[in-house]
């Protein structure tokens, strides 16, 4: 499924930030959403076959322009959670890899990430600098924030994420889908050798939900609304050394 794919991403994302591979605890599950899908059609659509799955997700992905992705993963002992709103041209939300919480904000070719508690502690910030960059932001336009947008360009970006991640499951074998429903939405869940896949029951068939017992859960939700993201204000954007 293309969650394994999505907790590589987020992984190396996270360690590329922090500059080390140990973990400061363990994250407790992102609370699953169940946001129903923006504006579908009035006029159900005839029953989605199994074999066109992977395609009438994609081909729904491409026609909207925002989403919001909630949910956890697993991967190779690690635990991934990630709140991500995804704009045309911005986005914003944290990632969490096994405790190092990591708030995230991108506005056009622009990247900020903020230096929690945590981030302070796994990257080994000497107390003195702690004290100053503690819960402020850092563009990818500083000298200490390069490297910002190579991280996470690829899952920040709605495009890449929707053509690179969810474009994944054209290559999944699914089941024939049993009606279900999602928030009040009617649905349809398809089943895989991966997992399952819940899609709205009506065109678009958007995305709403891909599960599987080893890797966890992910929701997606409020597809074509986008939102607005800001840049952070000035006092909570990082001025000391490297800035």
């Amino acid at each position: 499924m293309p969650r394994l794919r999505l907790a590589a991403l987020l992984a190396a994302g996270s360690l590329a930030l922090a500059g080390c591979s140990g973990t400061a605890g363990t994250a407790a599950p992102a609370a699953a959403t169940s946001a129903a899908p923006a504006a579908p059609s009035a006029t159900a659509a005839p029953a989605l076959d199994a074999g066109k799955v992977g395609a009438a997700i994609t081909a729904a992905a491409k026609q909207a322009t925002a989403v919001h992705v909630k949910g956890t993963m697993a991967q190779e002992g690690s635990t991934i959670n990630l709140d991500l709103q995804l704009n045309p041209d911005s986005a914003s939300g944290t990632v969490v890899k096994d405790g190092l919480e990591i708030p995230v904000l991108r506005i056009g070719d622009k990247y900020y990430f903020k230096f929690t508690d945590s981030l302070v502690k796994q990257a080994g910030v000497p107390a003195a600098a702690a004290k100053q960059i503690t819960g402020k932001w850092v563009s990818s336009t500083a000298k200490i924030g390069e490297g910002i947008a190579a991280a996470f360009k690829v899952f920040l970006d709605y495009k890449s994420f929707t053509e690179g991640t969810l474009g994944e499951l054209e290559k999944s074998s699914f089941t024939a889908g049993q009606p279900t429903t999602l928030a009040g939405t009617p649905a349809l869940t398809f089943t895989s050798p991966d997992g399952t896949a819940t899609v709205a029951a009506t065109e678009p068939h958007y995305l709403l939900r891909m599960q599987d017992p080893k890797s966890g859960a992910m929701e997606f939700g409020d597809w074509n609304k986008p939102t607005t993201v800001s840049e952070p204000p000035a006092a909570e954007i990082y001025s000391g050394p490297g800035s």
